[in-house]
């Protein structure tokens, strides 16, 4: 089951496939009542509740939210499944926390509705039904959960942790004591970007039967591709999650860092800590200094898909996203640069 990944993102991209050079006329290849992104309200629900009669609670919950209350209580929260003999106190003793209740109610300022976030993600959806025709939208749930996640997904389900986006100045945070680089990008624009990053990573998923970390790059790599795809008008920085400086440093250090990289033979390293030390959050990439972000080498991943794409202009978006074989990617882009 894929989970989110604490914030997640990325660089300015001219889609050159087959299809997105139509990519303007999407909006009459797929109707408007074919997707409908309505993002159903959990955390309304529960914590709204009378908390004494906590049997209706799950009674309702059950009814309205099926697999994705499952998916809450067992693996977001990690209170246990519903038949075992304490969950109804458990649940309870969520619910009626201070600390949680207190997130919940800030929630509700900062979300008085998601109408913003509701448009994002039906642009998005109408795009990657355009793009992926045979595949499904998934229904979409927010949830509150004391700050463990920001988007998880399971089968047709995909949920935004609305306490994980309240603002980079929230004090909640700061008494909560999230680090600052991570609270850059727990902000509600970030949200849309964020979903559509994680529903990809949910419907093609890392499949080469390789795993080191320039397959990994290429891999993440390609799901910012993706990204950019379904917000073709976004800012790079904020699909990306980098700041201004942190663009900049990756668009004119893009040199060094490959050969970084390949010097010291790093791209074919198997072990995880050596994958996840590249490609994952941090406050930035130690081994390309401080003024860089963390992920840069997903950054140069990102290129080498770019490059891989301009040099084989009739691979389609589809076509590249359904691609395994990411040395091959990597061979047929002759990135170099």
């Amino acid at each position: 089951m894929k989970k989110e990944i604490l914030c997640w993102f990325y660089g300015l991209l001219i889609i050159i496939l087959p299809g997105s050079c139509r990519q303007k006329d999407f909006d009459a290849q797929v109707s408007a009542d074919k997707v409908h992104v309505s993002i159903d309200r959990f955390e309304q629900d529960m914590f709204s509740a009378d908390p004494a009669r906590t049997d209706s609670l799950v009674s309702l919950l059950q009814r309205r939210y099926g697999n994705f209350f499952e998916l809450f209580v067992q693996q977001i929260i990690a209170i246990g499944n519903t038949g075992s003999p304490h969950f109804q106190e458990s649940l309870k003793a969520f619910i009626t926390h201070y600390d949680n209740y207190s997130v919940y109610q800030r929630v509700q300022q900062i979300f008085p509705n998601l109408d913003e976030i509701e448009g994002k993600l039906n642009g998005a959806f109408r795009r990657f039904l355009y793009y992926f025709p045979e595949k499904q939208v998934p229904r979409v749930i927010s949830f509150v959960s004391g700050f463990n996640y920001s988007v998880v997904s399971d089968s047709g389900l995909l949920g935004i942790g609305l306490d994980k986006y309240l603002g980079a100045d929230e004090e909640l945070y700061s008494r909560a004591g999230i680090y600052q680089y991570l609270r850059m990008n727990m902000h509600p624009g970030k949200i849309p970007a964020d979903c559509m990053r994680l529903w990809a990573e949910t419907e093609f998923t890392y499949n080469d039967s390789v795993n080191n970390l320039i397959s990994n790059m290429v891999y993440e790599g390609k799901i910012m591709f993706f990204v950019k795809a379904m917000f073709p008008d976004e800012p790079d920085s904020l699909l990306w999650g980098f700041t201004a400086p942190q663009m900049k440093f990756c668009e004119t250090h893009e040199k060094q860092m490959w050969a970084y990289l390949v010097e010291y033979k790093l791209l074919f390293k198997t072990d995880r800590f050596t994958i996840d030390k590249f490609t994952r959050e941090g406050p930035f990439t130690t081994e390309f200094s401080g003024q860089s972000p963390a992920r840069s080498a997903v950054w140069i991943g990102y290129k080498i898909v770019e490059k891989y794409l301009k040099k084989n202009d009739n691979i389609s978006l589809e076509a590249l996203m359904k691609e395994g074989d990411y040395q091959k990617i990597l061979a047929l882009s002759a990135y170099n640069p």
